[in-house]
C-alpha cells in the first residue's frame, strides 16, 4: 500500500520495498527517526505515514519475539498520537487499542487510549485506561490529573443521562392525549387525483419527447445549441474544446505516460560508497537527518550543571544559594527505556533542529545558617517546538529527606527554587543550550 503523497519529502522511504531482513530492519530505523522528527516539529500527517510504513514492514518480518511486539506497541502508540493531533479520535482509538494488545506493560499505549476515549466521549473506557496506566506507574502525577478529569466527566455524563431520562418520561406523560381517528374516506377522491396526475405526466413526457425529436443521423437535438456543443473532425464535442495544431504538438513534445521499471523505482540500500552522514534511503535528497543525541546529552548536562542562584537581598535569607548537584532521566532513546533524542534534519535544503528531552534536576540549597537542604524537580517536554524565553513546565518537585532545616525553609524553597529564581536560572541555561545547538550545527 502506498502511503505517500506525490509531494511528500519522505517518498524515498515510503515507496521502498526491501527484500532481505537486514534491509527491512534498516528501513524501520530510518522510518522511526523520521517519524519522531515529524512529531517533534508538528508534521503529524507525515508522521502518521512514516509510522504506518514502519508497522507494515515490521509486521512483514513475522517476528513473534517480545522485542518485536514492544516495537509494534510503540509504533501504534506513536501513530495514535498523530491521529489524535489530526482530530481523528476513531483512528487514534484503534491504534491505541493495538498498542495495549501488543504490549500490556507499555504505559503510553493506555495513555493514548484514555485520550482517544475522552475525545470519543467513551468516558468509562477512559477511566479504565487511565487506571490501567497508573497501575504501571503509580507515582505519575500527570496521569493522576487525567484520571481525575475523566472521573469528573463521568459523573457529569451520568447526571446528564439521568436528566435526559427524566425529560423523556415527561414527554411520554404529555403525549397521552387520545386522538380520534378520522372517519373521512379518501379512497373515492384519491382515484381521480391519481388519474389526473397520470394523464398530466403522460402528456408532459410526450411533449418532451417531441421537443427532442430529430432525425436519427442528425448531430444535434434542438437544445444542444444552448448547452454549447460543436462538431470537430466529424465528432460532437464541447464548445470550449481545442484541437492542437501540428506546431503546438511539436513544441509540447511527447507527453504520453511511460512505464517505469520497478527495479529502478524502488529505492533499497545501495552497496556503493555513500557520502558521510547521508542516508542510503535518501535518493531524492528531500530529507536528511544526522543524529547528535550523544553530543546533546553531554552538552545539555554540562550547561545545566553550571546553574547557580543566590537569593536576592530582599529575601528572607539573602545569604542562601542554590546549585545543581546532579542530572538524571537524560537517557538516550537508543538505550532501553531512554527517551532523549537530538538530530539535525535537512528538508528540501532547510535545516530543522529536532530534540526531545526529559530532565530531572537535583539541587542543593545552602542556607545562611550553614544548613543544607536538597531536592529535585523535573522539566518535561524540552523539545524543538519550544521558543527561547517561553519557560518550561515543571513537575515532580520534592524535597529529599525530612530534616528540621528543610521543614523550616519549605516556603523559602517553594518561592525561590520551584516557582522562580533558581528555576528561572535553569530555564535560562536550557535556552542557552538551544542557541548552542543551533550555532554548533
Amino acid at each position: 500500500m502506498n502511503l505517500s503523497s506525490s509531494f511528500s519529502p519522505h517518498n524515498d522511504v515510503l515507496n521502498a520495498s526491501p527484500t532481505t531482513d537486514p534491509e527491512k530492519l534498516s528501513l524501520i530505523e530510518e522510518l522511526k527517526r523520521r517519524g519522531r522528527a515529524c512529531v517533534t516539529t508538528g508534521q503529524y500527517p507525515h508522521g502518521r505515514d512514516l509510522y504506518g510504513k514502519a508497522i507494515e514492514v515490521l509486521t512483514d518480518l513475522s517476528s513473534e519475539s517480545n522485542s518485536a511486539k514492544r516495537d509494534l506497541s510503540i509504533l501504534h502508540s506513536n501513530r495514535a498520537l498523530c491521529h489524535l493531533q489530526m482530530n481523528k479520535p476513531s483512528d487514534c482509538y484503534d491504534d491505541a487499542t493495538s498498542a495495549t494488545c501488543f504490549d500490556p506493560t507499555y504505559l503510553k499505549g493506555f495513555w493514548r487510549l484514555g485520550q482517544a476515549c475522552m475525545a470519543l466521549k467513551k468516558t468509562q473506557e477512559a477511566v479504565d485506561a487511565y487506571t490501567a496506566a497508573l497501575e504501571l506507574e503509580e507515582g505519575n502525577k500527570a496521569l493522576k490529573k487525567e484520571l481525575i478529569k475523566a472521573k469528573k466527566q463521568l459523573v457529569k455524563d451520568q447526571e446528564e443521562a439521568e436528566k435526559k431520562a427524566e425529560e423523556e418520561k415527561e414527554k411520554e406523560k404529555d403525549a397521552t392525549v387520545v386522538r380520534k381517528p378520522s372517519t373521512v374516506s379518501t379512497a373515492s377522491t384519491a382515484s381521480p387525483s391519481t388519474s389526473v396526475v397520470s394523464n398530466t405526466s403522460g402528456s408532459t413526457t410526450n411533449a418532451n419527447t417531441t421537443e427532442k425529436c430529430a432525425a436519427s443521423n442528425a448531430d444535434f437535438t434542438k437544445s444542444d445549441h444552448v448547452r454549447g456543443y460543436k462538431v470537430v473532425n466529424g465528432k460532437k464535442t464541447s464548445f470550449f474544446h481545442h484541437e492542437q495544431t501540428e506546431e503546438e504538438k511539436r513544441l509540447i513534445g511527447d507527453i504520453a505516460p511511460k512505464r517505469i521499471d520497478p527495479a529502478t523505482s524502488n529505492p533499497t540500500p545501495s552497496s556503493k560508497t555513500q557520502e558521510k552522514d547521508v542516508s542510503v534511503w535518501n535518493k531524492a535528497g528531500t530529507w536528511e537527518e544526522k543524529d547528535v543525541t550523544d553530543w546533546a546529552i553531554q552538552s545539555v548536562t554540562d550547561k545545566v550543571m553550571e546553574t547557580q542562584y543566590d537569593l536576592p537581598d530582599g529575601s528572607p535569607d539573602p545569604n542562601a544559594s542554590v546549585v545543581v548537584t546532579n542530572i538524571t532521566k537524560l537517557i538516550s532513546s537508543k538505550k532501553t527505556l531512554g527517551t532523549a533524542h537530538a538530530s539535525v534534519a535537512k528538508v528540501r535544503g532547510k535545516k530543522k533542529y529536532i530534540f526531545e528531552f526529559t530532565i530531572c534536576v537535583h539541587w542543593e540549597v545552602t542556607l545562611g545558617s550553614g544548613d543544607k537542604c536538597d531536592g529535585k524537580m523535573t522539566f518535561y517536554d524540552v523539545d524543538g517546538t519550544h521558543e527561547i524565553g517561553e519557560g518550561y513546565d515543571v513537575s515532580d518537585y520534592c524535597l529529599d529527606g525530612d530534616s528540621g532545616a528543610q521543614a523550616d525553609a519549605k516556603f523559602l524553597m517553594e518561592r525561590f527554587v520551584r516557582d522562580g529564581g533558581f528555576r528561572t536560572a535553569v530555564e535560562k541555561k536550557l535556552d542557552e543550550w538551544i542557541q548552542l545547538f543551533r550555532d554548533t550545527y
